[in-house]
């Protein structure tokens, strides 16, 4: 079964998609898509009070930063 659109909405996607190849040509990064802001909101629920100290410790490859780290005396 086809699914017709408007001219006018079919005009108002290509303008969108337009202005999108404009930004990747510029080497901008794209706005996140409503299932990347999906995934975000699923996560950041699932996970808790704890999800951006996770997000720090995998961009920072599991490693303390040097501010974070407790002096040993031994």
């Amino acid at each position: 079964m086809s699914h017709t659109i408007s001219m006018k909405r079919a005009k108002m996607l290509y303008e969108k998609e337009k202005k999108l190849r404009e930004l990747q040509k510029q080497k901008i990064p794209l706005p996140p898509s409503r299932r990347q802001k999906k995934y975000e909101t699923t996560r950041k629920r699932i996970d808790g009070r704890l999800w951006r100290m996770k997000d720090r410790i995998r961009s920072t490859g599991g490693k303390m930063p040097a501010h974070l780290e407790e002096k040993r005396d031994e």
